[in-house]
């Protein structure tokens, strides 16, 4: 025979049926909650060359400039920075429908790209270029930089196309400060970063410039050993001049950086440079050593 049912044994599972009720209810916020968080984060993509992909430092996907930008202001982040791209590299680059996808998925973009313009494929050239510079027959420096300028535009106006709410940030090209030739480079670099600038003239708010050539400028401590590449330290450096930008757009807070795994800079093997004369290719840093950076003072 059923019990009876009390009016105390109903009230009790009417609060049973609440308290479970309001368990779903705040679980289903939560996770509402977590959704909207993730979704109010801004997604950093990073497009380029070399640098951009963190060259320089043996562990990149942790500590190259750009992930610690994303660490620091709390970004979601993506990174196509491609090793030996030049200009019209990265100009085709922005065909392909998946890197499409990143470029209308980003809401700040960060490029350094042309200095592999001067290498041409082989690091030798630069330093014909310079001699025929410091010789005063700066023409093959004037064919270089108006074949990069035309495809720094062509990539601006696709960047552009795809994406014209995207916040661009582009970087000046350092100079890494050659013995002997570093003076004939920086007339070509100062060149050359004065032509993608000038973007700017018809279009003076189509990008942000980010001057890591006059940060950078004459500081060897923050190249890598293979003369070319930020170490981890020159990668912090260029970091917190994209956060100082950043803030400055209102894109965020911090302009020091959030160092979440310190970088462990690349000792690259001369072999590189006679690989590179020999096969007239670009190639990564090939063979390398692990070489932690000196404890902060």
């Amino acid at each position: 025979m059923p019990l009876p049912i009390t009016a105390e044994s109903g009230l009790n599972k009417m609060k049973k049926t609440i308290a479970v009720l309001m368990a779903l209810i705040m679980v289903f916020l939560l996770t509402v909650i977590g959704f909207a968080q993730e979704d109010e984060k801004l997604n950093y993509l990073i497009l380029g060359d070399s640098i951009a992909h963190g060259s320089g430092v043996l562990n990149s996907d942790e500590a190259c400039y750009g992930r610690i930008v994303a660490d620091t202001n709390g970004y979601n982040y993506k990174n196509r920075g491609i090793s030996g791209y030049n200009t019209s590299d990265l100009n085709n680059y922005l065909d392909n429908e998946d890197v499409k996808a990143d470029v209308a998925w980003a809401d700040i973009i960060s490029i350094s790209i042309g200095g592999n313009d001067f290498i041409n494929h082989n690091v030798f050239n630069i330093l014909f270029m310079a001699l025929a510079i410091s010789l005063g027959n700066t023409s093959s420096c004037e064919r270089t930089v108006a074949g990069a300028k035309a495809n720094f535009y062509s990539i601006i106006d696709k960047i552009k196309a795809i994406n014209p709410d995207a916040t661009i940030l582009v970087q000046t090209l350092y100079n890494p400060g050659y013995p002997l030739i570093g003076g004939p480079l920086e007339t070509g670099l100062t060149m050359l970063n004065g032509s993608f600038i000038s973007y700017l003239d018809e279009n003076p708010d189509a990008f942000t410039v980010v001057d890591i050539h006059e940060t950078m400028k004459g500081e060897s401590m923050f190249i890598a050993l293979d003369t070319i590449h930020p170490n981890a330290h020159g990668n912090e450096i260029i970091a917190r001049e994209i956060l100082k930008t950043l803030k400055e757009l209102g894109l965020g807070e911090n302009t020091e950086p959030v160092i979440n795994h310190p970088g462990v800079s690349e000792l690259a093997i001369p072999v590189y440079w006679i690989y590179s004369a020999i096969t007239n290719s670009s190639i990564p840093a090939a063979e390398s050593a692990l070489i932690p950076e000196a404890p902060a003072a």
